[in-house]
């Protein structure tokens, strides 16, 4: 890299080329809008996944009702293009609003209500801000539509992402790094979801995109359309744009932060007042618009229920109260996020895991955040100030999720990486300095493309399977986010991946066989009926065991088939190295430690998770050597118990 300007100083007035961003950001356009047109979604998508039932209903209810009321109607269009239904569907009952007031603390206002009279009018338990800007192109594409305005906003990222590396930075460079940003990541996964993730990634990007490039290029160097960021007009702009995104996802307000500390130090308080004004009206604008449409300004509050297969007017009997569950998120649950006996604990492998997690790590899924904060680091006393707040917006986003959702900080089972970190991915491009490097503006494609080529190349895929993209690859070297045991993304095939042992009549007398669970983290450990499983042949198979109480002993039992095999086994920390010949058996005993305390549970008691895996050097097929019908290729068989 060059060397770099003093800090706070704007780069001086250099020759501009725009002409390779604005072939990237067509090439997305070109590539992602023509998917988005022609794609046959509801095949090409599989199904409805994660929580796209909700977002999906409301685009077509916007587009094609002009209201975002629940009705029988709306049921049935589901149905036109998704035989499944809109499994994973969130509504609540309407309020009709009878007084109001104000206090003291969040929301400031207190509504007294009454239930809606209309008992066959339900709304949408999610916010309504992403359905609303895409339900024109839903009017004219249909469910296409939601591609195409995502692809729209994918295409807009990358030629701003160009824009304000190139003032600074010499052209292919900065075409390179931009176009890495945005696609040597999870983001174009995303793509193809039928949710606001994207929209929050885009939303916050431009926020800070209209606030910083003034700071790194003078106004003659602008492209004439944007010249008026030069001025206050780009900080109302971005307060604007972080408003809409706070309605959105109510965590994106930390994001306003950097913007005010940043006019507070250059003393420009009339602006600050206008933009605080302008963010603290469009979020309270749009939740006062929810309370008006619902009678609830929580979207995610009050009489709030979760439907997966029966769905309310599906039939005569299908009621809001007896299908579907409750889902009401009106508390904060801070008798689980404070547990003092775990909190230290979570805080601290969680705060790894994020960056290194096999699920969710940052260095797997968003390498060129991980990127932009190394160059950052490097030399920190180069950096203007604006930079400084830039991280600091980051890091609380990272701290709030880690913090209030030790347990699932990463967006649940359904999630494709960390979709939490999406909305606050798009700031981290500002932590770059100039890179004049063609080789390191590189280095994000290759290390971005080593972890997610697999995933980007085939979206569809991994959206709708998110258990399986870390079956093989270079992402099983990372480690497991054991907090999140009960939301990894392979809990969405929890029949076939989380199996209950134990309890075995086979138990050898006078031995206690309390039950547990595995989860099995890939398809190489193959389960049998009778309390064992296989090892795939010439294959490791990862997985967790996880217990309701402590426990003394893990006890293996191994058994080859018909050819010999060197296994390898692992458990937490320590492992040891079987040779069996064919036919034998082996045994090997673990003692358990504490494990890693899991404690969000209903009883409020501890559960405990460990880490393990098996490998299988050799394999056969029983096909070929026992004349059997199995045409399973098997290594090692092994019989889990656990001793008390």
């Amino acid at each position: 890299m060059a060397a770099e300007a003093p800090p706070g100083t704007r780069a001086a007035p250099q020759a501009v080329d725009r002409r390779a961003g604005t072939a990237l950001a067509l090439a997305l356009l070109c590539v992602y809008g023509g998917l988005a047109i022609s794609v046959d979604f509801p095949r090409a998508a599989i199904g409805i996944q994660s929580d796209e039932a909700t977002y999906y209903m409301m685009g077509h209810s916007l587009a094609e009702d002009g209201d975002l009321t629940y009705r029988r109607e709306d049921l049935q269009r589901v149905w036109k293009e998704f035989p499944s239904g809109p499994a994973g569907l969130f509504l609540k009952r309407g309020r009709d609003i009878t007084g109001a007031g104000l206090m003291l603390r969040p929301p400031f206002i207190w509504f007294q209500t009454q239930q809606d009279a209309d008992s066959n009018r339900l709304f949408y338990g999610k916010s309504f801000i992403y359905p609303l800007f895409a339900s024109p192109f839903v009017k004219l594409f249909g469910t296409n539509g939601f591609l195409l305005f995502n692809a729209l906003l994918l295409s807009g990222v990358a030629w701003c992402a160009f824009l304000f590396l190139h003032a600074r930075s010499p052209v292919v460079p900065s075409a390179v790094l931009a176009g890495a940003f945005v696609l040597a990541t999870v983001v174009p996964v995303y793509y193809v979801w039928i949710a606001p993730e994207l929209f929050n990634f885009a939303l916050a990007f431009f926020a800070y995109f209209f606030w910083l490039y003034k700071e790194v290029s003078p106004r003659e160097s602008m492209p004439r359309g944007l010249k008026w960021t030069a001025g206050g007009a780009g900080v109302i702009v971005a307060a604007m744009l972080l408003g809409i995104a706070t309605f959105s996802k109510p965590s994106n307000a930390l994001l306003f932060a950097p913007i005010a500390a940043w006019l507070l130090w250059q003393r420009r308080v009339p602006r600050l007042l206008v933009a605080s004004a302008v963010f603290v009206l469009m979020a309270i604008g749009l939740f006062g618009l929810n309370t008006m449409i619902t009678g609830d300004w929580n979207y995610q509050g009050g009489e709030r229920r979760t439907y997966a297969w029966q769905f309310p007017f599906q039939t005569p009997q299908s009621a809001f109260d007896n299908t579907g569950g409750p889902m009401g998120r009106d508390e904060t649950q801070t008798d689980v996020i404070l547990q003092e006996s775990v909190f230290w604990t979570n805080l601290t492998h969680n705060l790894r895991w994020y960056f290194v997690g096999r699920y969710s790590g940052l260095v797997a899924y968003f390498f060129p955040a991980v990127f932009a904060l190394v160059l950052f680091l490097a030399a920190p006393r180069r950096r203007p100030l604006w930079q400084w707040l830039v991280l600091g917006g980051g890091v609380a986003q990272i701290l709030l999720f880690v913090i209030t959702l030790p347990y699932t900080w990463f967006g649940g089972g359904g999630s494709v990486g960390n979709r939490y970190f999406m909305g606050v991915y798009g700031i981290f491009l500002f932590l770059l300095p100039p890179v004049t490097s063609l080789a390191a503006a590189t280095v994000p494609w290759v290390i971005g493309g080593i972890f997610m080529a697999k995933l980007v190349m085939n979206p569809f895929n991994s959206s709708f399977y998110p258990g399986s993209y870390a079956d093989a690859g270079p992402l099983r070297i990372l480690p497991v986010e054991l907090s999140n045991v009960n939301d990894l993304p392979i809990n969405t095939d929890r029949s076939a991946r989380v199996i209950w042992f134990g309890d075995d009549p086979k138990r050898p007398a006078g031995m206690r066989d309390p039950g547990f669970q595995i989860y099995f983290l890939d398809k190489n450990g193959l389960v049998d009926a009778d309390k064992t499983f296989w090892v795939k042949g010439e294959s490791r198979a990862d997985f967790l065991i996880k217990t309701d109480r402590p426990m003394k002993q893990l006890v293996l039992t191994l058994a080859a088939g018909d050819v010999p095999t060197t296994s390898r086994v692992f458990f937490d920390g320590r492992s040891q190295e079987l040779e069996m010949p064919a036919g034998g058996t082996r045994q090997v005993t673990f003692t358990m430690g504490r494990g890693f305390p899991y404690m969000k549970t209903d009883d409020g008691k501890p559960r405990f998770v460990w880490m393990a895996s098996i490998s299988s050097s050799a394999g056969f097929v029983p096909l070929f050597t026992a004349g059997s019908t199995d045409t399973r290729f098997l290594g090692v068989r092994v019989r889990p118990l656990i001793v008390e």
